[in-house]
Order: C-alpha cells, then sequence, then structure tokens
C-alpha cells in the first residue's frame, strides 16, 4: 500500500482543448493543476468501482430470474389451489344453506 507522502510522476498527453479546460478550471478555482488531476482520477476510479459493483449485481439478477419466475410460478399455482378449494368449500356450505332453508 501507498504512503500518501509517495507519489510519482506520470506523463500524460491529452488533447489541447482538455488541457485548456483543466487550467481555466484551476485557475477560476485557484487549484494547483496536479490537485486537480489527482482528484479527477481518483474520482473516475471510484466512478469505475460502482460500475463494477451494478454490472456485477445485474449479472446476479439476471442468473436469479429463471429461479425467481420458478418461484413465483410455484407461489401462483399454489395460491390457485387454495383459491379452488375455498371455492369448493363455498359452494358445499351454499347446498348446506340452501337444504336448510
Amino acid at each position: 500500500m501507498c504512503l500518501l507522502s509517495e507519489s510519482r510522476k506520470l506523463k500524460i498527453e491529452l488533447p489541447v482543448y482538455v488541457v485548456e479546460e483543466i487550467e481555466h478550471y484551476c485557475k477560476n478555482n485557484n487549484q494547483k493543476r496536479n490537485a486537480f488531476l489527482n482528484q479527477a482520477v481518483k474520482y473516475y476510479l471510484k466512478e469505475l468501482k460502482k460500475e463494477e459493483v451494478r454490472n456485477h449485481l445485474r449479472d446476479g439478477y439476471k442468473k436469479m430470474a429463471g429461479l425467481n419466475q420458478q418461484l413465483a410460478d410455484e407461489g401462483l399455482s399454489s395460491e390457485c389451489h387454495s383459491y379452488l378449494c375455498y371455492e369448493q368449500r363455498l359452494v358445499e356450505c351454499e347446498k348446506i344453506e340452501s337444504k336448510k332453508g
């Protein structure tokens, strides 16, 4: 793990318009270019990690879709069976009531 005081120099090439935007931002916000780029890279890496987690979760949900559908179908069929039993009992009760009356 790298200590906060440790650093390395990197040589990067950026399009002129990007450098101009960075310099304009830094000038208007009284910020050093190096600090700005450091924050920008950290932010970008953090967003990449978030996207990785989102993709992993999305893949997991897709893998579970079949099982979830199966469980939902089983629940629906058991509910239908319970409903049919309930209706049969209602019919039987109505028959008994009609014989009494």
